[in-house]
């Protein structure tokens, strides 16, 4: 009995197990079914993605295309607008932008010209497609390693496309139309078209885009003229125009063209013994030339720009400036100043201006070497003017009803605890306001000005435009505290010379555009009166015997001049500013850092080189043959 049990449990169980087996089954089969309609789902689910993606990418860069800019019309512009500067006489004194009316063919040029871009900034040119793939990876693998931008890879194609059309904002528009600008070019254009584009339309440093604005500016020759090494010198200035500018930083610019030569070897345009023989040979920068009419010339440039805006057309600007009065300003400041006295006497800096009756510069120049600092001393410095402002003292006390043989008590002067001195620590007892001047006599120019009034001399100081806003209304004005431009020292004694009208320094004539149309003339309005004239003529006897007896006797240049000497505390300038019955002229020397001179007073240098010029210029022309 207990075995047969036995037997009928062990098929019941088995007959309960048969039955659960095929609900397993079933339940493996349902839940691989749910497995595969995850997989198919989420495959579709990604394709759907991914197909969306592709439609975003590709409306975004048709969107990038649609709104790209002219590209035919950007093509042809292949130059910057070209501004050329003309003399009074109509001789041309500098150039900005393209400074030849047509763009350089590549074929023109020396054929290691353009290879010498070539071989520095896109040796694969000729073999790519506007974009260079192994450049490409091959910059993302250093700059991972070095975690830093430290290498690029544009291609001239696509620094054609980014500096000809597009702007120098870094958004992922720009590069996308970047690199569609760059496919269109290399469908359009030949390969030496789209490098004859690039050559006429890079920054080469110094205001200059273009070979052949480049090759004029630091070399003064025609693009086509350049040697081996000038035009490496040229084109290792594309990595960084200003770090290797051969006219200021000579050493860098040299070692960069060395880099040059190497990679034109690297890349077999020419033998080693070719580039070492270069490298030896050749000189960075080009003949030197007299710069110093480049101070004028930026000037101008700057003055057009603040009468038409943003040039965008070639435009010819006719000036005041006369040839042979800057040839003699120029010649005259750089012999004092490379003289061994100047140089004991710690003088490193000067600065002149040469002006007419109604504030047109006839010359200018901005310090000792345009090449080694374009800082135009005449037109952006502003000094201390010392003595020099004190003919603006005595006017205002002659304008209140004084008179310059009005005898006063020349003694210490004690004013909230300032106490003054004269150059020398003497005081001369009784004097005249004519001898006061004439001497330059401190003390009683601080008198004048107290009893005078301080505010009506700062008020005839600003209406002359010899000082700025920035001047208080103390006795110190009397003394040249304030600071002020050469410039506009000279054109307040302009003022003095056409008997007591305003003046405004200006350098530019005429500007005329591409088609002759007169774009600017300069018209000669209705000046304001600053002064009657009856006190002019008390100025000016004082004046005349600060050059003949007085502290601008070196001045003397043999011409009935005026003039009145300036120096400032412990010696940081020194000035010389005056007129003739034709023309107003002031020099300023110093130091740019400020500091002080040796004892040099307006009655030295800037008197001396004051008298040379204003003979000079004041000779009658010789008469020919």
């Amino acid at each position: 009995m207990t075995k047969k049990t036995g037997r009928q449990n062990k098929k019941s169980k088995k007959s309960a197990e048969s039955k659960k087996k095929p609900k397993k089954q079933e339940k493996k089969r349902i839940l691989k079914g749910i497995d595969q309609f995850r997989l198919l789902w989420s495959r579709f689910y990604l394709n759907r993605i991914g197909i969306g993606a592709a439609i975003v990418l590709f409306l975004y860069i048709g969107y990038c295309a649609l709104t790209l800019p002219d590209i035919e019309k950007a093509v042809k512009a292949t130059r910057a607008p070209q501004i050329t500067i003309l003399a009074s006489d109509g001789t041309e004194i500098g150039s900005y932008g393209a400074q030849y009316g047509s763009p350089v063919e590549l074929k023109r040029l020396p054929e290691y010209v353009p290879q010498a871009v070539i071989a520095t900034e896109d040796r694969r040119f000729y073999s790519h497609f506007g974009v260079d793939i192994r450049s490409v990876l091959r910059a993302i693998t250093v700059n991972l390693v070095k975690g830093r931008k430290a290498q690029g890879a544009s291609t001239l194609t696509q620094q054609v496309a980014k500096n000809l059309f597009l702007s120098s904002e870094k958004t992922l528009r720009r590069k996308v139309q970047e690199l569609l600008l760059s496919f269109w070019l290399e469908h359009k254009l030949t390969k030496d078209q789209i490098l004859t584009i690039y050559l006429n339309r890079v920054y080469f440093g110094a205001g200059t885009y273009g070979i052949e604005a480049a090759a004029q500016k630091y070399y003064g020759e025609r693009a086509r003229r350049l040697s081996l090494y000038q035009a490496a010198v040229l084109a290792g200035l594309l990595k960084a125009p200003t770090r290797y500018n051969p006219l200021t930083h000579p050493e860098q610019a040299n070692q960069r063209a060395r880099v040059v030569l190497s990679n034109m070897v690297k890349a077999g345009f020419v033998s080693a013994k070719e580039a070492l023989n270069a490298a030896e040979t050749g000189a960075v920068a080009g003949k030197k030339r007299d710069k110093a009419v480049f101070y004028f010339t930026d000037w101008i440039a700057d003055e057009a720009e603040a009468y038409l805006g943003r040039v965008n057309q070639d435009i010819v600007i006719k000036t005041t400036l006369v040839p042979g009065m800057q040839t003699v300003l120029d010649r005259e400041i750089r012999q004092t100043l490379d003289s061994e006295e100047a140089k004991l006497k710690k003088v490193s800096q000067a600065a002149g201006v040469v002006m007419d009756k109604d504030g047109a510069v006839l010359a200018m120049n901005g310090g000792k070497d345009y090449r080694q600092s374009q800082f135009n001393r005449a037109v952006e410095a502003r000094r201390q003017i010392g003595s020099a402002i004190k003919p603006f003292v005595y006017l205002t006390a002659f304008e209140k009803g004084a008179s310059a043989q009005d005898m006063v008590e020349d003694q210490p002067v004690y004013l909230n605890g300032w106490n003054p001195k004269n150059f020398n620590n003497k005081y001369y007892g009784r004097i005249s306001l004519h001898n006061a001047l004439v001497h330059s006599v401190n003390t009683v120019a601080v008198a004048t000005a107290v009893k005078t009034g301080v505010r009506s001399v700062l008020k005839t100081a600003r209406r002359f435009g010899i000082v700025g806003s920035d001047c208080e209304a103390n006795g110190a004005i009397a003394l040249g505290v304030c600071q002020t431009r050469l410039i506009d020292a000279v054109s307040a004694y302009a003022s003095l010379l056409n008997g007591g009208f305003a003046v405004t320094p200006y350098g530019i004539a005429e500007i005329v555009g591409k088609n002759g149309d007169v774009l600017y003339s300069r018209s000669d309005g209705g000046r304001a009166r600053l002064v009657n004239p009856r006190y002019i003529a008390e100025l000016d006897s004082a004046l005349i015997d600060v050059i003949q007896k007085g502290t601008g006797k070196k001045a003397n240049p043999t011409v009935l001049a005026k003039g009145k000497t300036g120096t400032t505390q412990n010696y940081r300038d020194a000035w010389f500013i005056g007129y003739t019955q034709d023309i107003a002229a002031g020099i300023w020397v110093g130091n740019d850092d400020e500091t002080p001179m040796d004892k040099v007073t307006g009655g030295s240098f800037p008197a001396e080189i004051w008298g040379k010029v204003v003979h000079d210029i004041s000779l009658p022309p010789l008469e020919e043959d």
